[in-house]
């Protein structure tokens, strides 16, 4: 991998949305609200992100996105904003899970703790999934995502104590109850961030673990996307 690694990533699972440049040692990020999950905007914000880090699309390594779970229209936002991307300057691609990200997030609080990263799917069902971190940071899934019923499902005891993550535990708080005995702490306000996504992203492509485009498809996991 160059000195210089320089990757755009993209994350839309949730409303809170952003995009992040690395640029050599610097990252930067950008967030935004964005209900209605429009690429417009997403576009808007990558065209000045390089314009200020004075970079061009064909002088990144690669393109990364937060594949999903989550929303159905933001996962496909970043989705075809990265194909797009990546198709067009003929670039690698980091497909990273949505989920993962969020463990990534808090994997220096979480130690050697697993993460539960949750977010609310809607239709009374919730997306999880369970990773550990350890020294590197990079999330390995324990338990792969998945969609879970939150009436009744439990953490396996395997997993041991775990540092529950991401609004899904907010959202469905009888979930925390009946696993209260596995959860370490709550941190219901961490949201997949384009920054962790950038750096799972990072380690994908130097273990040269990333994508082709054609290859970089979203994670739904709810198989009927439709309702």
């Amino acid at each position: 991998m160059n000195a210089v690694f320089r990757c755009l990533a993209i994350e839309t699972s949730t409303r809170q949305g952003s995009v992040a440049l690395s640029n050599g040692a610097e990252v930067v990020q950008r967030s935004f609200n964005d209900a209605q999950g429009s690429s417009r905007l997403v576009y808007r914000e990558i065209a000045s992100l390089l314009a200020d880090a004075g970079l061009t699309a064909r002088e990144l390594d690669c393109i990364a996105f937060g594949c999903g779970p989550g929303s159905f229209t933001g996962v496909r936002v970043a989705t075809s904003v990265a194909q797009a991307l990546a198709y067009s300057q003929d670039l690698p691609v980091g497909r990273v899970s949505s989920l993962a990200a969020i463990a990534a997030a808090v994997a220096a609080e979480a130690g050697e703790r697993s993460v539960a990263s949750c977010l609310d799917a809607r239709m009374g069902e919730a997306y999880l999934g369970i990773y550990t971190t350890g020294e590197s940071g990079m999330p390995a899934p324990v338990q792969p995502d998945q969609l879970v019923d939150p009436a009744v499902f439990r953490l396996p005891q395997k997993s041991g104590a775990v540092i529950a993550a991401g609004p899904g535990w907010e959202a469905w708080s009888g979930l925390v109850e009946q696993n209260r005995e596995l959860i370490d702490k709550v941190l219901p306000d961490v949201r997949p961030s384009a920054e962790s996504v950038l750096a799972i992203a990072k380690s994908q492509f130097a273990a040269g673990d990333c994508v082709q485009a054609v290859d970089a498809l979203p994670n739904y996991v709810r198989e009927n996307v439709t309702q």
